[in-house]
């Protein structure tokens, strides 16, 4: 209730304010009270006579504390705007914590790296069935679950990508 407040004795203020301005350009000549309705003429009748309407000045500074009081106390009834919804999709992950095949394993013995590769193989088997079943329960117009399912898979196809081509190192090595 008190941000309702703060926000119509700003929006008084601000009228206030712009009253006053376009009575002293009016009271320059016409052309100026005219020009005070077109974008940027508020400003350059300012710049041109700035002692003109001095008391404007104090009325749109006032408005200024009570706009910014307004925003900080955040009233109820403009919960309903929902104007943080965006914020949650942004600290949605895209691909689950441990990105296989995105780290570099380093190991000495060709066996060891067969043996690593073939179990990470398996957890990219396991990612993608995962991802088959998000896709089967994903809706067409669930625009947001489509673009962080995609940009998942983007991920899962460069895992795979760089898992097969160690698999064909590991192998022609073997050789």
């Amino acid at each position: 209730m008190a941000g309702l407040v703060f926000l119509a004795i700003g929006v008084v203020c601000s009228l206030i304010g712009r009253i006053l301005l376009v009575g002293a350009a009016f009271a320059v000549s016409v052309w100026w009270g005219l020009g005070v309705f077109f974008p940027f003429g508020p400003l350059l009748f300012r710049l041109s006579y700035p002692d003109a309407a001095p008391t404007s000045r104090y009325f749109r500074l006032a408005a200024l504390p009570c706009f910014l009081a307004f925003f900080v106390i955040q009233p109820e009834a403009l919960s309903a705007l929902h104007r943080h919804d965006f914020l949650k999709s942004a600290n949605a992950p895209a691909a689950p914590a441990n990105h296989y095949a995105l780290e570099n394993i380093r190991t000495s013995s060709l066996e060891k790296r067969v043996v690593a590769n073939a179990r990470e193989l398996q957890q990219l088997n396991a990612w993608n069935e995962t991802l088959r079943l998000k896709k089967r329960d994903l809706l067409r117009s669930d625009v947001q679950g489509n673009i962080a399912y995609n940009a998942e898979r983007a991920q899962y196809e460069a895992a795979l990508a760089k898992a097969m081509a160690e698999k064909t190192a590991l192998f022609g090595a073997k050789k």
